[in-house]
């Protein structure tokens, strides 16, 4: 269980909030065109994209890249991190700025899960042998996807994330209208009114945070998602 203390004489707004980043909605398509069998809404989608990559001769970067997406998104897309990243320039900043040392230790998770369902990929003997050859590799795929495919889908949805934001502030105005939509989002998040603090179910050790932090994502499409992360706690969620 996570739990997090609610402030009597603050607003909701200073306990939970939101945070949407192009380049983690990025990642998160990425994710998506990493499964097998895509969620049927993103069928169409998946198919005219991996057409489109072999037009634009991507296909190779994506095979060497896709281990990394297929069980997850790696943690050096998290929106919060991420959130000021708006443009292609923006994201080459970021990840020539981003140590590669750190940039290795987000992946490795992901190699992990990988590892235990497949043959170790080249981009992990690769990774040992140079992790900067990766990074910028990874770069300069993710500049590409963004240039060429994602830039356009970014500008389609965008106008979702604004009522979405907006929604969110609407109803962190009233407690038992938080407490709704934060259970439309995920079941069983419940307020213990005799200590005020939220209550999150949540598989791993019970922890207190002080922030709950939403991640609304239209390319996400597996089950709401809550971890812990630094003081707060993340709820990554589909809401379309």
């Amino acid at each position: 269980m996570i739990s997090i203390p609610l402030t009597s004489n603050s607003p909701l707004s200073h306990t939970i909030s939101y945070s949407v980043s192009p380049l983690f909605e990025l990642a998160a398509s990425l994710h998506t065109l990493a499964q097998l069998s895509p969620p049927a809404r993103f069928n169409n989608w998946s198919q005219d994209l991996l057409a489109q990559f072999k037009e634009a001769r991507l296909s190779n970067d994506w095979e060497y890249f896709l281990p990394l997406f297929r069980y997850g998104i790696p943690d050096s897309f998290d929106p919060v991190i991420t959130r000021g990243v708006m443009s292609v320039d923006d994201q080459y900043e970021y990840f020539v700025t981003l140590p590669s040392d750190d940039f290795v230790r987000r992946l490795q998770p992901l190699l992990k899960k990988w590892n235990q369902h497949h043959d170790i990929p080249s981009v992990a003997f690769d990774i040992e042998e140079d992790a900067d050859y990766v990074k910028g590799r990874f770069s300069l795929f993710v500049s590409s996807y963004w240039q060429l495919f994602f830039e356009a889908n970014w500008e389609a949805i965008a106008p979702s994330f604004v009522r979405e934001a907006e929604q969110i502030h609407h109803v962190l105005n009233d407690l038992p209208a938080c407490l709704d939509y934060l259970n439309k989002i995920s079941f069983g998040i419940t307020y213990d009114s005799e200590e005020n603090r939220l209550l999150c179910p949540y598989e791993g050790p019970d922890y207190e945070v002080q922030q709950l932090v939403l991640y609304p994502s239209h390319f996400y499409a597996a089950e709401p998602l809550l971890s812990k992360g630094g003081a707060g706690a993340h709820l990554l969620y589909s809401f379309l």
